[in-house]
């Protein structure tokens, strides 16, 4: 009974992190995103579309990295938002 109590508070404490690790990834997301944008404004549109892009993949991370365990059938913890 204690392993599973241990188990699931193990659970809800990975939760916890993985959901302070996703807003941090989006904060990121959106200043690499708007880097790219004044790169674009300033004249380096290859430079600007490559963070861009960059900066929605990092957005996207989570849900992505969600996608593939569940695709592959391996238990994935849900991110507390």
């Amino acid at each position: 009974m204690k392993t599973l109590i241990l188990a699931a508070a193990l659970d809800g404490a990975l939760s916890e992190g993985l959901g302070i690790i996703a807003k941090f990834l989006y904060i990121i997301a959106v200043v690499v995103i708007a880097h790219g944008g004044w790169q674009v404004r300033s004249g380096n549109a290859d430079m600007g579309k490559m963070s861009i892009v960059g900066g929605l993949l990092l957005g996207l991370a989570v849900v992505i990295a969600e996608a593939l365990f569940n695709a592959g059938g391996l238990p994935t913890i849900s991110v507390g938002q």
